[in-house]
């Protein structure tokens, strides 16, 4: 009966010293817990690589841009804004949507004025300005109170002139659009630059700012 016993034990040992020993499907079991992560790895490396070549691209597009517009310079059948739109669109050598891409130009008289907001009087105490109550300066001279007193456009001689491009970048894949991107999957890139126009002309009619309500 011992022996028996005994030769039983002997044979479990050799088995699981086998199944110690045998290492077929270790390299599967492996990747299967790797390949998960190195792919993750690979495909945020990409998507960070895309971010930031449209961040640069968009930058040099702005820069050039800008350029463009301070020296007045334009082209038979087109406007100064649609050149320097074009310039800037060139500028992204087709690596990005233009459907995403809007550019805006914002006109000021010094670089002081950026971001301006018009003085008013709170007459209503309100902490906030009241349109046809409280009265302000009328410093763009549009005839009505502006938060930001820039005027679209691209200037005249000497005028200040704020660029800017927002472009909606798209992922390549949907978890990171999902992870870190907006609730359309895209995430939202803008450059700006401020450049003063050069006096490649007459200057416009300067604006007579007034008191208004």
């Amino acid at each position: 009966m011992k022996k028996k016993n005994v030769a039983k034990q002997g044979r479990f040992r050799g088995l699981f010293g086998r199944l110690g020993r045998d290492e077929k499907g270790s390299a599967l079991m492996e990747a299967a817990f790797v390949l998960p992560t190195i792919t993750l790895l690979t495909l945020g490396t990409l998507e960070v690589g895309a971010v930031m070549l449209s961040t640069t691209l968009i930058e040099g597009a702005i820069a050039d841009a800008s350029r463009t517009g301070i020296t007045g310079y334009t082209v038979d059948g087109m406007t100064r804004e649609e050149y320097i739109t074009k310039v800037l669109e060139d500028s992204t050598y087709g690596f990005i949507s233009l459907e995403n891409l809007v550019i805006t130009n914002q006109v000021y008289d010094t670089f002081a004025d950026i971001a301006r907001a018009e003085p008013y009087n709170d007459l209503d105490e309100d902490g906030d300005y009241t349109n046809g109550v409280d009265s302000f300066t009328d410093l763009n001279c549009n005839n009505q109170w502006d938060a930001d007193i820039g005027q679209s456009g691209v200037g005249g001689p000497g005028a200040v002139v704020v660029y800017t491009a927002e472009y909606d970048a798209n992922f390549m894949t949907g978890f990171f659009s999902k992870a870190i991107g907006d609730e359309d999957g895209k995430i939202r890139l803008v450059a700006s630059t401020a450049v003063k126009n050069e006096p490649y002309g007459s200057p416009t009619a300067d604006c007579d700012p007034q008191v208004k309500t």
